[in-house]
């Protein structure tokens, strides 16, 4: 408690210097780090809930990080509006914290050579920690300090080395896992809709194939109406033969359906390329995917 505590408005979280001050914390297993005004980072060890006691209210910030070279304590006036009902009165000599119903002064802090320093505090201590201790050593605890390997590594790594663990049972879904391992991030719903059939049809190529058909076929192509999720197969013997079948297609839908082909949509393959005139003297609007997507 040595540090003072002074009132930032541009800070984003409440951070602290001495790990004593949390009532409740757990190891930071982050990447992320406090920008300071000179664009260095400095590290954040643990984060925790924290506990200001004054003789007219206790403050509480859940949320508050442990960075142990920082040389002040820091509290968001953000953090101490949200959490603790109250508002913030500046003034240049000084300032209030009241209470947000009645309007009460609850806490008076002083400014000394522009910076807004809150009175020394009593930090309310609590043996809390132990829960915390326990899910740390527990499987996924484990999982996440060794730089999250698969389970099949880190039972051998407990095993090996004896770790204390509180739990063997590993879960079978890591958020970071899941994230950083993916190839690519979700895609977002698209806005493509039909109203009718042939108002937009899917279409895609596959091959060649390890075998050939007895017709000589070794690649095929599919369409699908948006709208009736109806299916067309057609085999091909060369992936070239899209602007041939196409216009097959194109004659036996538009007869059954009584109605045109309004768009179609398709990769970027050279056999679509190759159907831009056609379509385009049909009327009929392509689309097409973006790069290495389904």
């Amino acid at each position: 408690m040595d540090k003072p505590w002074l009132l930032d408005s541009g800070a984003s979280h409440t951070i602290t210097s001495d790990l004593a001050n949390l009532t409740t914390h757990s190891e930071y297993d982050g990447t992320d780090e406090v920008t300071l005004g000179d664009g260095s980072g400095l590290e954040i060890s643990h984060i925790g809930s924290l506990s200001l006691k004054f003789p007219k209210k206790i403050f509480h910030f859940p949320d508050t990080l442990c960075v142990p070279y920082l040389c002040k304590n820091l509290i968001p006036v953000h953090h101490l509006t949200k959490h603790n009902n109250v508002f913030v009165e500046l003034h240049p000599l000084y300032f209030f914290v009241k209470d947000k119903h009645t309007g009460m002064i609850l806490l008076r802090g002083t400014c000394s050579n522009g910076v807004y320093t809150v009175p020394k505090p009593m930090v309310s201590s609590s043996p809390k920690v132990i829960a915390y201790v326990h899910e740390r050593t527990s499987t996924d605890g484990w999982h996440k300090c060794l730089d999250h390997p698969s389970p099949k590594i880190v039972a051998h790594l407990l095993k090996s080395f004896s770790l204390p663990v509180s739990s063997s049972k590993l879960s079978s879904l890591c958020n970071s896992c899941s994230i950083n391992k993916a190839h690519q991030l979700p895609f977002r719903p698209n806005s493509l809709k039909s109203q009718a059939p042939l108002d937009l049809v899917y279409t895609d190529v596959w091959g060649p194939t390890s075998s050939t058909g007895i017709d000589g076929s070794r690649y095929y192509i599919i369409f699908v109406d948006h709208f009736s999720k109806y299916i067309w197969f057609y085999p091909m013997v060369k992936k070239y033969d899209v602007s041939k079948i196409f216009s097959k297609f194109k004659n036996f839908v538009e007869t059954q359906f009584q109605t045109k082909i309004k768009s179609l949509y398709s990769d970027n393959g050279g056999e679509f390329i190759t159907l831009r005139s056609f379509l385009s003297h049909s009327g009929i609007g392509h689309y097409i995917t973006a790069p290495d997507t389904p």
